[in-house]
């Protein structure tokens, strides 16, 4: 199954059992709910039983606690459904503590996820291929977008 999602706010790629989010600039909760809906809808037609996910958080800018549980709520459901095995993070090292506490006190909270955070693609594709998946779809989307 492969999915492509380009909108102002997200970049998702769905390459067979990997995952791929950008998420761009402040997200309020119209595109919080786009997020939420577009997962579910997925999850649907999700033909395979494990996943791993590669999150570039490095142009998020932190939203409401409220906005964030969605998306926490949406990530639950993912490890409820299927078996989400890896989670690699991608952030600016600049904000690291920061966004870290973000991350785990909202957006991981409670979810049974192995997560890592990395402050570059090329490590955290690394650590997921490591661990067994196959990124080659999104390797060349990030080359392409001069990411990697």
């Amino acid at each position: 199954m492969d999915l492509k999602i380009d909108t102002p706010n997200f970049r998702i790629r769905l390459d067979n059992e990997v995952g791929y989010l950008k998420v761009i600039g402040y997200q309020n909760e119209e595109s919080t709910m786009f997020f939420s809906n577009t997962i579910k809808d997925l999850l649907k037609q999700y033909p395979h039983q494990r996943f791993a996910s590669l999150c570039d958080l490095q142009e998020l800018i932190l939203d409401k606690p409220k906005n964030a549980r969605i998306v926490n709520h949406t990530i639950k459901e993912i490890a409820d459904q299927i078996e989400f095995k890896y989670n690699a993070i991608v952030i600016s090292p600049k904000f690291l503590k920061i966004v870290e506490a973000f991350i785990f006190s909202f957006y991981l909270n409670n979810a049974n996820i192995k997560s890592k955070i990395f402050f570059n693609h090329k490590s955290a594709i690394e650590w997921l291929e490591k661990n067994g998946f196959q990124l080659d779809e999104i390797k060349s989307h990030l080359i392409e977008n001069h990411a990697i």
